[in-house]
């Protein structure tokens, strides 16, 4: 038998000592993604590997090489992971969570630290979603997932021309087969100004200056029911630039608007019971 010398046992020492796969990511967070599938925290990931997520995903990943950065991708229907190669280059965690809210598509580095990896990970395991704003200039029309139904809206531009909305799953994210739509109809300030219903919100329409005809869809299931216990909410005017939130355990059932171009909006709440 032929023996190894010494310089051959010390190369394969080193040899198997390397690791064969060397990850340029890793996974901090994942919710709504299509590609890869099963991606989960921890999972290593290489540099140029293809993300694919649904309009309301969102992935936040930890280089292990280069600047080490923490990056935040969101909404983006395929978006190759890259290293950062200028590590001055990073987003402030207001502006992530401005773009997250607003619904934009956007991959956006962080610097380090304790707080951003807080946010990375908050904003990508958050259960709700907030879709891309409804607006007569951009998507007049908004619908949740299936299986989320809204919480919250919030106004901005003038005479609330703008409304983003926040969706809440109410079967923890997976879709409902049992849902279905309902007829709904047109409130503003020259018609009817209010819906107030048994049945729950999943999305909003507008159109007319400053997006005042407004129509929420309606939905209703059999796994979910209203507890009958509602409220108004305050007036957009009376808060404004914040969120017109239902709050946990509840769920919008109605909208109502007052003032030109139906400017001034509340939601109405109720309680949520799944079945």
């Amino acid at each position: 038998m032929r023996r190894l010398g010494k310089t051959t046992l010390v190369l394969l020492v080193v040899c198997s000592a390397l690791p064969l796969f060397a990850a340029d990511f890793v996974v901090v967070a994942a919710t709504g993604v299509l590609e890869p599938e099963s991606l989960e925290p921890g999972q290593e990931l290489a540099d140029d590997t293809r993300l694919r997520l649904e309009p309301w995903g969102r992935v936040a990943v930890r280089e292990t090489s280069g600047c080490g950065l923490t990056h935040v991708v969101a909404g983006a229907s395929e978006h190759p992971l890259r290293l950062i190669a200028d590590c001055s280059s990073v987003a402030s965690p207001l502006e992530v969570v401005a773009m997250i809210q607003q619904g934009a598509a956007f991959a956006a580095p962080l610097p380090a630290g304790d707080q951003t990896d807080q946010l990375a990970q908050m904003l990508a395991q958050e259960p709700c979603v907030f879709m891309a704003r409804v607006s007569e200039e951009g998507g007049n029309s908004r619908r949740c997932p299936s299986g989320y139904a809204l919480r919250a809206l919030r106004c901005s531009g003038e005479w609330c021309d703008n409304k983003d909305l926040m969706c809440c799953p109410y079967l923890g994210g997976e879709p409902d087969p049992a849902a279905k739509e309902m007829g709904s109809r047109v409130i503003s300030e020259e018609f009817p100004n209010a819906l107030q219903s048994k049945h729950f919100l999943s999305g909003l329409a507008c159109n007319g200056p400053y997006c005042d005809n407004i129509m929420p869809y309606q939905f209703k299931s059999s796994r979910l029911a209203n507890t009958k216990q509602c409220e108004w909410s305050p007036w957009s005017t009376d808060q404004p630039d914040a969120w017109l939130d239902c709050g946990a355990g509840r769920l919008m059932s109605g909208i109502r608007c007052q003032s030109d171009y139906c400017g001034n909006v509340g939601v109405y709440c109720c309680g949520a019971e799944v079945k």
